[in-house]
């Protein structure tokens, strides 16, 4: 008698077009870093051909997955909130074309490059591990670089630090926090190389 259950109620599933197979909508979300610069009103450094890399984000940051805090010390990978491609791809494309449109130099070119592509100026990044703090904020940190690239000699190097949110901050917000966060570094970066682009002992722009 129980066999016969189960066959009429595996028949009638049939019948009504369910299945234990029928896929499973996808509720995965994608999102995408956005690079917020404008040109200003300051000259463009047309003569300019300026490096940018390497940016180095930490491995467990560098994925497509969304990062979660769930405590003071453990992490997930959320299964969900998803990046349209690795996070440290998405950082130095948004800085690219954030420091593109603030300088408008000649060409950006992106590490690694040939000799013969003229590079004067590099700007080189760091990111470092996320660190939560005890109200919750996710501070971050990044040291930069700018060198004359042909002599390697230091420019300036600064700290950068900021924060993404915090352990309530929904994805969106994560997401627009860091889009302005970068757009503040590379406001500060822009700001060096102008400041040394003159200044550079090498022929460092043509």
């Amino acid at each position: 008698m129980r066999l016969l259950t189960i066959f009429l109620v595996f028949g009638m599933m049939v019948v009504s077009g369910c299945s234990f197979l029928d896929p499973k909508p996808d509720s995965s979300r994608y999102f995408l870093l956005r690079p917020m610069a404008e040109p200003g009103s300051v000259p463009a450094l047309d003569e300019l051909v300026l490096g940018l890399g390497p940016v180095t984000v930490p491995d467990y940051l560098d994925r497509i997955e969304m990062l979660e805090h769930v405590g003071p010390y453990e992490v997930r990978y959320s299964a969900r909130d998803r990046w349209v491609e690795p996070l440290g791809t998405q950082i130095e494309r948004t800085l690219a074309e954030n420091l593109d449109a603030l300088l408008q130099p000649q060409a950006l070119a992106m590490y690694p490059w040939y000799r013969t592509a003229g590079v004067g100026l590099q700007v080189e990044i760091a990111f470092s591990p996320i660190r939560p703090d005890q109200e919750g904020a996710w501070r971050e940190r990044a040291e930069w670089v700018v060198r004359e690239a042909e002599t390697r000699r230091i420019l300036e190097r600064q700290e950068f630090e900021f924060d993404i949110g915090s352990d309530l901050t929904p994805p969106e917000g994560v997401v627009t926090k860091l889009s302005e966060e970068l757009l503040r570094l590379s406001g500060e970066i822009a700001a060096a190389v102008r400041r040394h682009l003159g200044t550079s002992r090498q022929g460092s722009y043509r």
